[in-house]
């Protein structure tokens, strides 16, 4: 019996004789449809937030970062610039550490970062993000962002003081009782006072929630840096996701210095959003395989029902196998519809997947994306080929295997 034959009854079998379509395996085709859908969405999803993750997160940090762990800051920046630029890359010098910004008796913890404003940033596009005033940084002045002018209540123009954590705790002395008293230091310090010359956003909630920016020699004049310091040298490359040979040259002509790849500084956050789309993607599949369960079901009672057929076909001189091919087919033809239908469905929901989610903030009175949780203003969602491809084999695979037991037992 050709092939062309055995999809001709495979196709005819999954209808019933008075209707164009049967009721059964349209609920088949349903589960089929709903599991491939859930596992696109939400597998988009997992690749679109490590993608939008990424891409903000090399947006506001360099993709290579160089220190040096034993004084806990470089004198001379200019010897790893020029070392970076040896090997084509760009660098910049940076002062980055924790204070304590007060206005008007509110204290809120931040991280500061000096910056040379009229230098290169290591490609940390600062004068794209402003929103308000301007980029001049200037001696005395400070960039905050929208959520800091927000929380603290302060805008262009206001003064904020900043307080460095190592100078405070200089201001007293525990002594052998436990007691705590003031240090001579304290007579003499005084924080520093700075103007709010402009307000950035780089939409990345994290980020713009806890930094501002500083001129980097104010940045060391405030945390007690030699002038002209960096506790940090960002280095910016041509290739940032694979940093590994820039690593290993940049190592060689700074031996004495630890470099350290933007994916060395955040392994854990991106191993973390690895290991959970995996996780979905496993959970999730057995939507598919109880959607082939549901196959198995139909296709059992297709062959209690078509028992005399079978024996005529058997009679006629077809076999075992010609049989068995026939229903596996069947749990074939279901798979496909279902996986086509699923793809059309799961694209779909992508593409419309804010609306979705103003609809249901409409309906429920909630926001279902809070961006302080999920650090992103929207839902990001990326759409990649191998993941569609791998779905829907494995769709396939396990709607056809589904249909094993049914065409064993006809044959």
């Amino acid at each position: 019996m050709s092939l062309t034959t055995e999809l001709f009854l495979a196709w005819r079998y999954l209808r019933p004789k008075r209707n164009a379509v049967s009721v059964i395996t349209c609920i088949s085709v349903l589960g089929v449809m709903l599991g491939v859908a859930v596992l696109i969405v939400v597998i988009a999803v997992m690749t679109g937030f490590t993608d939008e993750f990424k891409s903000k997160l090399l947006e506001t940090t360099a993709h290579l970062q160089v220190f040096d762990m034993t004084r806990g800051y470089i004198d001379r920046p200019e010897t790893v610039k020029a070392a970076a630029a040896a090997i084509g890359a760009q660098a910049a010098p940076v002062v980055q550490q924790s204070a304590l910004l007060q206005h008007e008796g509110r204290f809120v913890p931040k991280t500061v970062i000096g910056i040379y404003p009229d230098q290169d940033t290591a490609g940390i596009d600062v004068s794209g993000a402003v929103r308000y005033g301007s980029f001049s940084l200037e001696s005395g002045e400070v960039m905050i962002s929208d959520l800091v002018a927000a929380e603290m209540g302060i805008g262009i123009g206001d003064k904020l003081i900043i307080h460095a954590p190592a100078k405070l705790a200089k201001m007293v002395n525990v002594n052998r009782d436990g007691r705590v008293e003031f240090s001579e230091f304290s007579r003499v310090y005084l924080p520093g006072e700075y103007k709010v010359s402009g307000i950035f956003s780089f939409g990345k909630y994290d980020f713009d929630r806890g930094v501002v920016f500083l001129n980097l020699d104010d940045a060391d004049d405030l945390f007690g840096l030699p002038l002209g310091a960096a506790n940090a040298v960002y280095v910016r490359i041509d290739n940032p996701f694979h940093p590994g040979p820039a690593q290993r040259a940049l190592q060689q002509k700074l031996p004495g210095l630890q470099i350290y790849t933007w994916q060395e500084l955040n392994s854990k956050f991106l191993g973390v959003l690895a290991v959970e789309k995996n996780m979905q993607f496993f959970l999730l599949i057995f939507i598919v395989l109880v959607a082939a369960f549901s196959i198995a079901n139909t296709l059992i009672t297709v062959v209690v029902q078509k028992t005399r057929e079978i024996g005529l076909l058997k009679a006629l001189g077809a076999g075992g196998g010609t049989v068995m091919r026939i229903f596996l087919l069947q749990g074939f033809m279901v798979g496909l519809l279902g996986t086509g239908c699923g793809i059309s469905l799961g694209l779909l929901v992508i593409r419309y997947r804010n609306a979705i989610l103003g609809f249901l903030r409409w309906v429920t009175g909630q926001e279902v994306f809070p961006a302080e949780f999920y650090l992103f203003s929207q839902l990001p969602a990326s759409i990649h080929g191998f993941d569609i491809l791998w779905i829907g084999l494995v769709s396939m695979a396990l709607c056809t295997c589904g249909g094993l037991l049914p065409a064993w037992r006809a044959a």
